[in-house]
């Protein structure tokens, strides 16, 4: 097999991507996880209504099939997502009629996270144990989104699920996942956040940077900020959700806007994104993992957000599962970073 990305950046940081079961089962898409990647997220089972929609009830055959996949290929996998404020049951939240009491809240997560664990606990390395807890347009004062988790309770609620999983999972790495924070308020919040996590010794051992980014965002400058910001915090860096729109956010809302072939121009520039956030990244002892949100632009979840049946094309491969162009530069920039040339 012809080396792929893994093989060139792997002196630096595992290559990833987000699949389920039927990308899976597709002959080539299998072929290319084989031959460029080396970790695997689950893009949707392990969250909580896909996997636990009743109290009673789990749903295992979809991430079953994924870490039997990763084990049976030496992937490495990671855990997404514990707490996050979307795709939540809501009998989580509720005590009959009533909403849930605190207590009743926190024993349910501590169950949560103990029969997830034990099924899959010694095999994921990393976990998405926190969800975009950060909203720094609609939070309170102190920018925690109001979401059902927080209401109830708190900001006690993520540091009790922090402490579970480092019980249940003390070789795991722990970590806070959001978006848009790599620049702004939101970065701001996030250091500040992690730094009384810190502080007060909650185990969290790394930020999220989740990278749904476009095709003029983030430049070189950004992301070098970022890195340097987060990695002052001592602690690790995964960049766990990539993708480079062909929109920019809020753009082309109408179908008349819509792109009806790829805009080369834009192609070109997400190009070099790709080529900035690998050799970037790998300048950095502290980035762990560099996680595209899907393998191919045939299916990709941009197709129907922010818009939707936009048709999107911000993945390494094309919708034939063909390697785009910045595939062969990235693997040559680094075999050369790999020998030193």
């Amino acid at each position: 097999m012809k080396n792929g990305l893994k093989d060139a950046w792997g002196h630096s940081f595992y290559v990833g991507a987000a699949v389920n079961s039927s990308v899976l089962a597709d002959k080539k898409c299998d072929e290319l996880i084989k031959q460029h990647f080396s970790s695997l997220t689950t893009e949707n089972s392990m969250k909580f209504v896909c996997i636990h929609p009743e109290e009673k009830v789990w749903n295992w055959a979809e991430t079953d099939n994924v870490i039997n996949y990763a084990k049976k290929n030496n992937l490495a996998m990671r855990g997404h997502t514990m707490v996050w404020h979307n795709q939540v049951p809501q009998w989580v939240f509720l005590d009959g009629n009533e909403t849930v009491s605190k207590n009743l809240l926190f024993k349910r997560l501590e169950d949560h996270i103990a029969t997830l664990t034990q099924r899959y606990g010694d095999y994921i390395y990393s976990w998405d144990v926190i969800n975009e807890a950060i909203d720094v347009d609609k939070g309170d004062e102190n920018n925690f989104r109001l979401s059902d988790w927080y209401k109830i309770g708190g900001k006690e609620v993520f540091e009790f699920a922090f402490k579970c999983m480092r019980q249940a999972c003390p070789e795991a790495k722990l970590y806070y996942n959001d978006y848009n924070n790599e620049t702004g308020k939101k970065m701001e919040t996030t250091i500040k956040y992690i730094s009384s996590l810190l502080d007060a010794g909650i185990p969290v051992d790394g930020i999220g940077i989740q990278g749904h980014w476009y095709y003029n965002h983030p430049n070189e400058k950004i992301l070098k900020n970022a890195l340097d910001s987060y990695s002052a915090l001592g602690i690790n860096i995964e960049l766990t959700e990539v993708d480079v729109s062909v929109y920019e956010w809020g753009t082309a809302k109408e179908k008349a806007d819509f792109f009806t072939s790829k805009p080369q121009d834009r192609m070109l520039e997400q190009a070099k994104r790709y080529h900035e956030i690998f050799n970037i990244a790998s300048e950095y002892s502290s980035v762990k993992n560099i996680t595209t949100w899907g393998l191919a632009d045939n299916y990709t979840w941009l197709d129907d957000f922010p818009v939707k049946e936009r048709k999107n094309w911000p993945l390494l491969f094309d919708e034939e599962l063909n390697e785009k162009s910045v595939v062969a530069d990235l693997i040559d920039c680094g075999n050369k970073k790999k020998t030193g040339n």
